[in-house]
């Protein structure tokens, strides 16, 4: 896909939201999400690396990706989600996007009818909407990037999130975004994606997080394949890396996650 694809997104996710809304009031998912008070797993709790420990992984599960075409045809979120809580994953990714990656609110309430992992919505959220559904559907978390919002937005959404119950985790793209990501709480992630491009950057997250203040949870994202990967961010400082696409094209992903993160019980 050429031009800004961050742009085109995410217009096209407002006009479905706005679709949406015709079906379900607002007022309807408040109250839903309000009742959820008390429920929340901390994602930043479980994502916060302790020195010697092994990275945190935010464990990914979504069926397609414009980059990479059909990722895994016999798509089963909540059976891919068990077998990363049972490999150690910290917490758990849910891509809900729904016409270029195929995902679905409905897949992350499946999750997290099976697994007990802080789960995050994995979303362009361009409407409060979507922050007050994910959190009615079980979400402990949610992806505001910095990129597709004013500083307005990126301010109200973050202080709803906390409001409800989900922990921001606010994504840049670019070095020129780190200082509004930090105006307001949550992790702070960076993608290697270009998002006007779709090309991973190799060592583009690298380069940033160490400019990440370290009471801050810093989470690396996009790209990441090789074990020794893994091994540079641990030294780097970062606390987690989110990671879908090279596990969900493993046969196992249980023995994919075990190979780059060693087995569940080891920590170094």
């Amino acid at each position: 896909m050429t031009g800004d694809f961050l742009a085109v997104i995410g217009r096209e996710r407002l006009e479905r939201v706005r679709e949406d809304a015709r079906r379900i009031p607002l007022a309807t998912l408040r109250s839903e999400a309000e009742s959820r008070r008390g429920e929340q797993r901390s994602f930043l709790d479980a994502l916060r690396r302790p020195v010697g420990a092994r990275l945190r992984a935010i464990a990914e599960v979504k069926q397609a990706s414009p980059s990479a075409g059909t990722i895994r045809a016999d798509y089963d979120p909540a059976g891919i989600a068990e077998r990363y809580a049972e490999a150690g994953a910290a917490a758990i990714s849910v891509l809900t996007e729904p016409n270029r990656f195929r995902g679905s609110i409905d897949d992350l309430a499946r999750v997290r009818d099976r697994v007990s992992l802080p789960l995050l919505l994995k979303d362009f959220v361009v409407d409060e909407r979507q922050l007050y559904e994910a959190r009615a559907r079980g979400a402990d978390a949610a992806l505001l990037i910095v990129g597709l919002l004013d500083q307005r937005q990126l301010e109200d959404y973050a202080a709803l999130c906390i409001g409800i119950g989900l922990d921001p985790l606010v994504e840049i793209h670019e070095e020129s975004e780190l200082e509004r990501a930090l105006t307001v709480l949550g992790a702070i992630g960076v993608n290697n994606r270009d998002l006007r491009t779709l090309q991973v950057r190799k060592g583009h997250a690298e380069a940033l997080l160490e400019r990440i203040p370290p009471e801050r949870v810093r989470v690396a994202e996009s790209g990441y394949r090789l074990r020794e990967e893994i091994v540079r961010l641990e030294s780097l400082g970062a606390d987690a890396v989110l990671i879908g696409e090279s596990l969900l094209r493993q046969e196992d992903v249980r023995t994919g996650f075990e190979a780059l993160f060693g087995p569940e019980a080891e920590e170094r």
